[in-house]
């Protein structure tokens, strides 16, 4: 069966912060050809390890966003190393790196570079901040992304100091952003025989992490807060609740779904509705348990105090209730209610997923160069005409030179 990308060959001599943007174009069926390094990508030495192998080819982030593409090494610091590079280009529809604006003019390969050894090449930037503007040559980190874009700011807890986000997402945020750049280039490409510029900032394509906070200051001149809702209410049934075996998040206080009362009718049918089943609390459940009216309420000094207890007992009993079940069944009563509760799947629960499973979605891969079987996630988009597949292991530290270099005609690896 064709693939979406079949016939397409991109050079990926990107470091961390685009290795997921090839990976996605190469599991689209894209000829990736992963350029590293003599000594390697440093992602190569990034923990956790794969048990029993030894470095540079055990680290599993590496594996992990480098299955699909065929590997090199070529130092790009030797003019030699760059000519066969410019000739690997040639060869190319798109080029992706991760230079800064002065490493790319001190290595002759900048996008005018690539233009003149193929004028319709597709070059995709990743950087930190962009090829322009006065942080163009900043150093970066994945920290440094989800630092300067704020979205760290909402990290956290309340009453703690901004965190770090799991998982290198300023890299794979930008990584998305390029993948579909460069996709966009490559249709413009097939219309016209064009190729063109394709440059992503880090800082900017994690800006929308921030949801509505740039909004909120704009608009209202405050700032979200970490770990509270957007307007800063503690409101019963909203947020992150612990359960007997996890966590849950609810958001159960508003006119979604069937709110707060359908809540109280699931609390209800196990017992434990204590006394919000009243007179007293379902009429205010019924008439006055949402935002408008409470924030309303709670500016209203006369109102504050009162309407604050029985915020605070409303929320007393859905904690209790929750601390007695076990997440899995929280969150499948809410959905058969139509109640807002997702549960807080921890990596277990997702390789224990029955709707996954039902899905075929996990893939087991062969690695013989590592001696290993991977259990991989599955793809990220399902392509019924034109399905991804997951076709080979990420590279071995040079593994493909030979046969890539041959491509060139060129008769030893070695001269890499």
């Amino acid at each position: 069966m064709a693939m979406a990308l079949e016939g397409v060959r991109i050079l990926d001599a990107s470091g961390p912060i685009g290795h997921y943007a090839g990976r996605m174009l190469a599991d689209l069926g894209a000829d990736v050809i992963k350029v590293e390094p003599p000594e390697g990508d440093p992602a190569r030495r990034w923990g956790p390890f794969l048990p029993g192998v030894d470095e540079p080819e055990s680290g599993l982030q590496f594996l992990l966003l480098n299955a699909n593409k065929r590997g090199v090494t070529i130092d790009l610091t030797d003019a030699a190393g760059r000519e066969r590079f410019l000739e690997l280009a040639k060869t190319a529809d798109v080029v992706i790196d991760s230079l800064q604006a002065d490493e790319a003019a001190a290595l002759n390969l900048t996008t005018a570079d690539l233009e003149a050894v193929k004028p319709d090449i597709i070059h995709c930037s990743i950087t930190g901040f962009g090829l322009s503007g006065p942080h163009a040559n900043w150093a970066y980190s994945d920290i440094v992304g989800c630092a300067v874009s704020g979205t760290m700011q909402l990290a956290g807890m309340a009453e703690g100091p901004p965190e770090q986000l799991p998982d290198m997402q300023g890299y794979h945020s930008a990584s998305i952003q390029a993948a579909a750049g460069i996709m966009g280039a490559l249709v413009y490409h097939q219309a016209t025989g064009e190729g063109q510029a394709v440059e992503v900032s880090m800082q900017e394509a994690m800006s929308m992490s921030q949801e509505t906070a740039m909004m909120q200051a704009d608009i209202l001149g405050t700032n979200r807060e970490r770990g509270v809702p957007a307007r800063g209410l503690d409101i019963p049934g909203l947020g992150l609740h612990e359960t007997a075996d996890g966590y849950i998040y609810m958001m159960a206080s508003g006119f979604a779904g069937t709110g707060f009362p359908g809540l109280v009718g699931l609390m209800d049918a196990t017992g434990d509705a204590q006394d919000l089943t009243s007179d007293e609390y379902t009429a205010f459940i019924a008439e006055k348990m949402n935002t408008n009216f409470i924030m309303a309420a709670l500016a209203d000094e006369a109102q504050r105090a009162p309407l604050q207890d029985k915020l605070d007992h409303m929320s007393d009993v859905v904690r209790e209730f929750c601390k007695k079940h076990p997440k899995l069944y929280l969150y499948q009563e809410g959905q058969a209610r139509r109640v807002l509760i997702g549960m807080v799947s921890t990596p277990q629960d997702i390789l224990d997923s029955p709707q996954l499973a039902a899905r075929d979605w996990f893939v087991d891969l062969e690695d013989p160069g590592r001696g290993v079987t991977l259990h991989y996630p599955g793809p990220q988009w399902q392509l019924h005409g034109t399905p991804s597949t997951l076709r080979r292991p990420a590279p071995l530290l040079g593994e493909h030179n030979d046969e890539v270099f041959a491509e060139l005609g060129a008769t030893a690896a070695a001269d890499a």
